[in-house]
């Protein structure tokens, strides 16, 4: 028996726990306890793990002034100490756009926060749906009064009955049954809004995916351009040496000036501080490229070109209609709009009535009250009067979500036509200037060949030299800029359509098995011997 301190007034002795009440407190300690149990931390954010998404191993620190892909950096082993998960990435180091693409949308973190609101919508779709089921609940109460106090308080199906005089002690225990009849479309408005809702995470989850494909596609062109760029100003380089020596030849030979051997040296000077930028923007693309793939951005990457230039991919208008059957927002906004409207009705059925069923059975022990089985059930109807205004606020907000649901639809298919628009132009003047672009390095080629022949013949300056190959290397570059840009073009118009960029670029050439970024132009040398003295 145990015993309980109390004030004067109520001197009486606590009664022993009947066995239901016992599983009842039991019940309730294990809930305390749980809910005071430590989770774990995420693997991501400790300590062991940050190295795998942060560091990379020393030997494959890469300066951004330096070369950033080469063949022995990309098929190095991985080092020892590297983690599992990096050493996976390391392997593979060489990516084709599809390729890229596939790891992207296996690894992007974006993609995996989209999959988690579509689980998070799919459990308030659960919670939604729970109302149409009946809610069973395991119900209790114990406790002590004196002889003037009624015993317990009111249950769900009545109330317990005294039975004698003096201290009432009771314990009891019951299982209750709810179950809502009809409720005006409540509950079902709230479902279908639920239901909507998920659908509108599973197309955002859609359209992530689709922009993770167009980040990874537009870093991986930039990644080719920045190379290609590169690679025209190692040639600009090297023809900026080769200029140089034959000046100081000439020099010697006495049929140069000074000024020409400074002006050849400032050509050269400048020619590698453009070197030195090319390779740092090709450094910050593979970095890019791997960010927008989910690797670690120091991590070596490979890349293998495209073909030159694919067809277009049809008239504007065909473009639009294809965007407006196949862009995920579109689908959004009707759901959008649908989950407003059932917000609607399940916010202006909350001034109806509600009609649902009680029931219960159980046991009840004690002293000095009436002991035994107990059962009841009975109809209830919940019809709300007055709420302060509760009720009518929240129509008003429904009512204003529909307003700007279909506005936002209206958004979305006006960015729809603009963004096709803006595309498919982008993709017309990219490939205008790819046309002018290809005749201007044949012509500038072609100009810098004679004007390096007449100053063979001694009829043509230093001077007329560097600007002739100035002019090549700026051709150059427009070519490959123009190039890439169209590629770019083409894969940004794929994605405001709706589809993958891949569809619409073209497929990678591997050539040997290697990589093929962009053949330098053909070297042209230039002659170290002085073929005579020049006419004056």
């Amino acid at each position: 028996m145990a015993q309980v301190a109390l004030p004067p007034a109520f001197p009486f002795t606590v009664p022993r726990l009947p066995r239901s009440t016992r599983g009842l407190l039991l019940l309730l300690i294990a809930g305390c306890a749980f809910s005071h149990s430590t989770l774990p931390n995420p693997a991501v954010v400790n300590r062991v793990d940050v190295p795998t998404r942060v560091l990379i191993p020393h030997d494959l620190n890469v300066s951004p002034t330096e070369t950033v892909v080469e063949p022995a950096t990309a098929g190095r082993p991985p080092s020892a100490g590297a983690p599992a998960s990096l050493c996976l990435d390391i392997n593979q180091a060489t990516f084709t756009l599809p390729d890229a693409i596939a790891f992207a949308l296996r690894n992007n973190p974006r993609l995996r926060s989209a999959r988690a609101a579509i689980e998070r919508a799919r459990g308030q779709e659960q919670v939604a749906f729970a109302p149409f089921l009946p809610q069973v609940d395991l119900l209790g109460q114990y406790g002590v009064v004196s002889s003037t106090l009624a015993p317990g308080i009111p249950g769900n199906e009545g109330f317990l009955l005294p039975n004698g005089f003096g201290t009432r002690s009771y314990a009891e225990t019951e299982l209750g049954l709810e179950w809502t009849l009809y409720d005006f479309g409540r509950t079902g408005g709230r479902y279908r809004q639920a239901v909507a809702r998920e659908r509108i995470t599973q197309l955002q989850l859609a359209r992530a995916g689709q922009t993770v494909e167009f980040d990874v596609a537009s870093a991986y062109l930039d990644v080719l351009l920045a190379r290609a760029s590169r690679l025209v100003q190692e040639e600009a380089v090297r023809r900026a040496q080769a200029f140089l020596l034959d000046t100081e030849s000439r020099r010697k030979g006495g049929v140069a000036l000074k000024e020409d051997v400074l002006r050849a040296e400032v050509q050269l000077a400048e020619s590698r501080s453009a070197l030195v930028l090319a390779r740092e923007a090709e450094w910050g693309a593979v970095a890019r490229l791997n960010n927008a793939m989910g690797r670690n951005a120091g991590l070596p990457l490979e890349v293998v070109d495209l073909q030159l230039q694919p067809p277009l991919p049809g008239a504007l208008a065909d473009l639009l209609e294809r965007a407006a059957s196949r862009r995920p927002e579109v689908d959004l906004a009707r759901q959008a709009v649908a989950a407003a409207q059932d917000g609607r009705q399940a916010a202006g059925a909350q001034f109806l009535p509600r009609i649902f069923v009680r029931a219960a059975a159980g046991h009840t022990d004690g002293e000095n009250v009436i002991s035994g089985w107990q059962e009841g059930a009975g109809l209830h109807v919940d019809a709300p009067l007055y709420a302060g205004g509760r009720h009518r606020g929240e129509l008003r907000s429904a009512e204003a979500d529909i307003e700007a649901a279909l506005a936002d639809a209206q958004t979305i298919l006006d960015a729809i036509s603009l963004q096709v628009n803006l595309a498919y132009r982008a993709v017309m003047s990219a490939q205008a200037r790819v046309e002018l672009a290809r005749p201007a390095v044949e012509q500038s080629a072609e100009a810098l060949r004679i004007v390096r022949q007449r100053y063979r013949a001694g009829t043509a300056t230093p001077t007329d030299v560097i600007d002739a190959e100035t002019a090549a290397t700026r051709a150059e570059q427009r070519y490959v800029s123009a190039r890439i840009e169209y590629l770019s073009a083409l894969a940004r118009l794929a994605y405001v359509m709706g589809g993958d960029p891949e569809s619409l670029l073209p497929a990678a050439d591997t050539g040997q098995g290697r990589p093929v970024l962009r053949e330098p132009p053909a070297e042209l040398p230039m002659p170290l011997s002085i073929p005579g003295p020049a006419t004056p």
